[in-house]
């Protein structure tokens, strides 16, 4: 990665499961290689499957300037102390939406048996999360399955290192993130993007400045872009390497 290129780095959006957080575990290291990015006066943009209510208080507590949740479905920036919130979607049409999303899970029971909900269901807005290896476990070519089906069905849906993700809606990781980086005045050709699975596609193929943390790679065969760079360490050692590098360079 060219040292003057790296040196107009001006914002870093990130993943957070296997690319910040390592086996569900929010390491100190990472976190203050966080701190230091924005002490660097480098913007900060959390991007994740994670759920509405844990992007509201990553807001509001983290040193970011924003976090998109649900794979692009909403995004939260703290302003003057406030949170200033985007959706994708209207929030009148949630009743008729979780129908829509409920009676796809119902049919996906049906057709794979024994698959289970995330644990964060309950904090989600705008999608399902089908728990793929946090707390059940199904294989990557089940999840395959899992999404070709939802897509069959019309839907939306995202394999990440411990999810499948599905939602209706024409949006993805890329386009809210590219509203978040207008909306706090940056530019996204001076933006940079780590990531670790095929949920982070829609990045890796828009940021020339794309980075892919080293687990990465057991997803070559599946995934439509790749990114540009890889770091040597995974997880979140990973992102600490990057970190270090982009600060060497300063």
């Amino acid at each position: 990665m060219p040292v003057e290129v790296v040196r107009q780095v001006t914002t870093l959006l990130f993943d957070l499961d296997g690319t910040f957080v390592t086996e569900n575990n929010l390491e100190a290291e990472s976190y203050r290689s966080l701190e230091r990015v924005r002490e660097n006066g480098i913007k900060t943009i959390a991007v994740t499957g994670r759920p509405a209510g844990w992007c509201d208080l990553m807001a509001r507590w983290w040193p970011v300037d924003s976090v998109v949740g649900e794979n692009g479905a909403l995004a939260y920036s703290k302003k003057m102390g406030k949170i200033e919130r985007l959706s994708f979607h209207s929030p009148v049409d949630n009743g008729s939406y979780r129908k829509r999303l409920d009676s796809l899970f119902a049919d996906l029971l049906t057709k794979f048996p024994g698959i289970k909900l995330a644990a964060d269901q309950p904090f989600r807005q705008w999608d399902i999360a089908v728990d793929m290896a946090e707390e059940s476990k199904i294989s990557l070519q089940t999840a395959i399955e899992i999404a070709a089906y939802c897509k069959e069905r019309g839907a939306q849906a995202s394999i990440s290192n411990i999810h499948v993700n599905i939602w209706f809606g024409d949006y993805n990781k890329q386009e809210m993130s590219l509203r978040v980086l207008e909306s706090l005045g940056q530019d996204a050709s001076t933006a940079m993007y780590i990531g670790d699975s095929p949920n982070d596609s829609p990045m890796f193929g828009y940021f020339p400045l794309s980075v892919g943390v080293r687990s990465v790679l057991k997803y070559k065969d599946i995934i439509d872009n790749h990114p540009v760079y890889v770091t040597d360490g995974d997880g979140s050692q990973g992102f600490v390497e990057l970190v270090n590098y982009i600060i060497s360079t300063k």
